[in-house]
């Protein structure tokens, strides 16, 4: 199962590499053969499969005709929609550069770790966005799962033909050496087995799943401490991967089939390992392979991060209902969410105010805990809320598009 998979070393050498490449991209972060992302253009029908497939069926997103009769006229893209998009605009790399710290960190393995986002336009049908990412911060850091671990912090900016930033953010990554998991001391992981009982319980929290619509949120109706509704993601299957990738592609790195399969293993040959039949396969199977996932130190397979971030942006869109504007969204994975593991996502508010800038708002704090009782996912978020007094919220202007894009 191991074979032709890279066992890189952590050392100041290799983070001194990665720290050159601060204002460029991340070379762990890499996109093979398919260079396009999965949605060029944004339209209508990319919004419904990207909700469908994120297991939301808001009509804001799945229905025109729905989303024309709304404050915003037409349809509009869910949160976190904007994985799925954007045509590549990143820095070039200096070729002298690029020689020296190409090979960073490789053969260790990555994890994405967290976020935060700042959103500031919705994404509407026809518009074409860019995107551009770069290395913006380096740090060793010890890890008690793996000894040593570099966290790498990554900018993102999504802007579009007039130059107007819709998406500004960061992304965490930890990079950590590949152990076997038999060789870490801790206790073994307890996977996930349910009852009949169980299994109804959490069936009545999917009939229960709050949706605020066009019932529009006014900061007067809010004050600091409400709970918000519980929703409810799992058990995690296989099957609910395949449509995350459905909806939103395959995200960075691009994992296509057959002859395509072939081109991008040429551009990516550390991504790419042999499997249980001796042919090349990639290594993001790790989400679905519970033997590859051990030889990489993870006693099983598990969700892509970028999952869990689309929760939190369909439990957002749900609370915050069809007037509001969720302008930040923070997120962070602090645990593996393993197939077969359910997730109850919760939230409270956390403060109330009218900001100079921004207008009326509300802060809401939010967590995932499994049914093991492991937090697998905290996240905070800024919401821009109506106001009896002054109307519906008004959208953040957009800043100055990054200087970090070719």
């Amino acid at each position: 199962m191991a074979e032709g998979l890279i066992q890189g070393r952590i050392d100041e050498s290799e983070v001194d590499k990665m720290r050159q490449r601060i204002g460029y991209p991340n070379p762990t972060v890499r996109h093979g053969f398919m260079k396009d992302p999965w949605n060029i253009t944004a339209t209508q029908e990319s919004f419904r499969r990207f909700a469908i497939c994120n297991g939301d069926d808001n009509p804001l997103f799945t229905d025109a005709d729905y989303a024309r009769n709304s404050r915003w006229g037409g349809p509009i893209a869910p949160l976190t929609y904007e994985w799925s998009t954007g045509v590549k605009r990143h820095r070039v790399v200096p070729p002298d550069v690029d020689k020296i710290t190409r090979t960073s960190l490789k053969g260790v393995q990555l994890f994405h770790s967290g976020g935060e986002n700042f959103y500031y336009k919705p994404i509407r049908e026809g518009t074409k966005l860019y995107v551009a990412k770069w290395v913006d911060d380096v740090q060793l850091k010890p890890s008690k799962f793996a000894g040593k671990s570099v966290i790498v912090t990554n900018g993102k900016s999504w802007w579009d033909d007039d130059d107007t930033v819709h998406v500004n953010g960061v992304e965490w990554y930890i990079h950590a050496e590949r152990q076997k998991s038999e060789n870490r001391e801790k206790e073994p992981l307890k996977l996930a087995s349910y009852t009949d009982e169980q299994l109804a319980e959490i069936e009545a929290g999917y009939d229960a799943e709050y949706r605020r619509g066009a019932d529009t949120l006014y900061i007067e109706d809010v004050k600091v401490g409400d709970v918000l509704p519980t929703m409810i993601k799992g058990p995690l299957t296989v099957t609910d991967q395949i449509n995350n990738y459905m909806g939103a592609g395959w995200l960075d790195y691009g994992n296509p089939p057959y002859r395509l399969a072939y081109e991008n293993r040429k551009k990516l040959r550390g991504f790419y390992i042999k499997n249980e039949y001796g042919a090349w396969d990639t290594l993001q199977r790790i989400h679905w392979d519970k033997e590859l996932a051990a030889e990489v130190g993870v006693p099983s397979s598990y969700d892509i991060g970028p999952m869990r971030e689309l929760w939190l942006g369909h439990y957002l869109n749900n609370y915050a209902g069809d007037d509001a504007w969720v302008y930040r969204l923070r997120f962070e994975f602090r645990a593996f969410n393993f197939v077969g593991d359910t997730t109850w996502i919760s939230g409270t508010v956390t403060d109330v105010r009218v900001d100079d800038v921004l207008g009326p708002l509300i802060e809401v704090a939010m967590k995932g805990v499994s049914q093991r009782g492991q937090e697998n996912i905290r996240g905070t978020a800024t919401i821009l809320v109506a106001s009896r007094k002054t109307g519906l919220a008004v959208l953040p202007a957009s800043p100055k598009p990054t200087k970090y894009r070719s």
